[in-house]
């Protein structure tokens, strides 16, 4: 083997040699040297909104830019802004490339700018923009709408209030409103400006009266809005009556209760409760219970009545009082009544009248009810053909009733009350009641014949037996 062969070989072992050992040697060693990549700052904001050095822009303007960074990092924004320079920092890391500084002033130069952040904690400053706003064009006032009530209504209460809704389209204007009211077409002045939306008249308003009114809107650069002419019609006069319904005429009372009727009087005898009835379209605001002219309580709602318990007085052997009950409905009307009654306290009177009734029931009497022909009476007796009716007789001893058919009836003298209602010819026939002194006499007589006996019959004599059949008889022989 020469030289050049065993240089041949030996290169090609050192050379299969190394490239083993850095096989299996390169893994193990750690990679040094590699060089670090440089972090760039965000760019320049640029192109703002509006434009530095603008004018006339809008009080409601939202500020804008534009900015990005060279390594694609997030970026984040400082934003200064003011009406001094340098503007004071308003918001701090805001992600948008937007700003909305709410509504402005007018005619104001503002400033700003923006700084740019990366997240490497890398900024950039921007420029100093600046603008000026718009001048203030002042707007009249909102014209006056929903008024209340409503334009052509009807049946309005007469204490209305007037409302309106108003304002101004520039919020920082404070608005004042003149009033025009009247029942005539063109209404006057009556309140100038106030800043409340309703307006209350002095006084109550004409029943059943249309009128007419208006709202003038003003604001605080003398600008105004005239309203539309409104009209409302109130409403009729309202139906308002009171009436006593205890006590009432003709009646006596014992201790606040109603015990029999009388005539031409009301008598009171002990306390009483005054009641009354009232009737209105609308509510009720009270109800006054007097007596004499003094007022004995108010009552503001149902039942309106009144206890009155008068002290003990005396005026001979009587006592007159007036007792008087007005109601006022919630409009300020107001109606009233009265009734005069003898009103009695500790007296001896109200007994006698008492233990008169008592003593009726030791007087033989008979009461009959039903349907009469030729019903007659005399200062002493009665007299009558009975059709068809009922008598009940009473007395000490005696306690008697029964029923009466196509009968000539005779009694004594009457007592108590009659109640009679008269029909047919000559107002001979008769349907009611009344009381008499005695027992009924009865005699069997036909219609047919009672009828011929009053052709014939004269004018009877009303002394001592008038009134009986013997004297019917006589008078027919004569």
């Amino acid at each position: 083997m020469n030289t050049d062969s065993f240089m041949r070989i030996s290169t090609v072992y050192v050379l299969t040699f190394l490239l083993v050992v850095s096989t299996f040697s390169i893994p193990f060693v750690p990679r040094t040297g590699a060089e670090p990549i440089e972090n760039n700052p965000p760019n320049v904001p640029s192109e703002p909104t509006p434009a530095n050095g603008s004018i006339n822009v809008s009080v409601l303007e939202t500020l804008s830019w534009v900015c990005e960074d060279p390594d694609g990092d997030p970026v984040t924004f400082d934003v200064y802004f003011g009406t001094e320079s340098p503007p004071a920092l308003v918001a701090s890391n805001h992600t948008n490339t937007s700003y909305t500084p709410g509504k402005m002033n007018y005619s104001t130069r503002y400033y700003w700018k923006i700084i740019a952040w990366d997240n490497q904690s890398l900024f950039t400053e921007g420029p100093d923009w600046e603008f000026i706003t718009e001048e203030k064009v002042n707007s009249p006032p909102h014209m006056p709408s929903n008024e209340s009530p409503e334009n052509g209504s009807t049946g309005v209460a007469i204490d209305v209030a007037l409302s309106w809704e108003g304002g101004d389209p520039d919020e920082e204007d404070t608005v004042r409103y003149d009033v025009y009211f009247g029942n005539t077409s063109d209404p006057v002045l009556v309140a100038n400006n106030i800043t409340n939306t309703s307006y209350q008249p002095d006084e109550p308003l004409e029943y059943n009266t249309m009128y007419h009114w208006r709202i003038v809107a003003w604001d605080d650069q003398n600008a105004s809005t005239q309203g539309p002419l409104w009209v409302f019609t109130t409403k009729s006069e309202t139906e308002l009556s009171v009436t006593i319904t205890k006590p009432v005429e003709n009646k006596f009372y014992f201790n606040d209760v109603e015990r029999f009727n009388i005539g031409r009087n009301t008598i009171v005898y002990g306390p009483i409760t005054i009641t009354a009835d009232v009737v209105s379209d609308i509510s009720i605001d009270r109800v006054e219970f007097y007596a004499d002219g003094t007022l004995l309580g108010t009552v503001n709602e149902t039942p309106y009545e009144w206890y009155w318990k008068p002290i003990i007085q005396f005026n001979g052997m009587s006592l007159t009082r007036t007792i008087k009950v007005v109601v006022y409905d919630v409009d300020g009307k107001s109606a009233s009544d009265e009734i005069n009654i003898t009103k009695w306290r500790f007296h001896i009177l109200p007994w006698l009248v008492v233990g008169a009734a008592f003593a009726s029931r030791l007087v033989l009497h008979t009461t009959v009810t039903g349907f009469f022909y030729n019903f007659q009476q005399s200062r002493f007796s009665v007299s009558f053909y009975a059709v068809r009716a009922h008598y009940r007789t009473v007395g000490p001893f005696k306690t008697q009733r029964g029923l009466i058919s196509f009968k000539q009836c005779t009694g004594g003298f009457l007592i108590g009350p009659m109640s009679m209602s008269r029909f047919g010819p000559f107002h001979r026939f008769a349907y009611g009641s009344f009381t008499f002194v005695g027992n009924i006499n009865m005699e069997k007589i036909g219609l047919g014949q009672a009828l011929f006996s009053r052709i014939f019959q004269r004018r009877a004599d009303t002394g001592g037996n008038a009134g009986t059949i013997l004297s019917i008889l006589r008078a027919l022989r004569s």
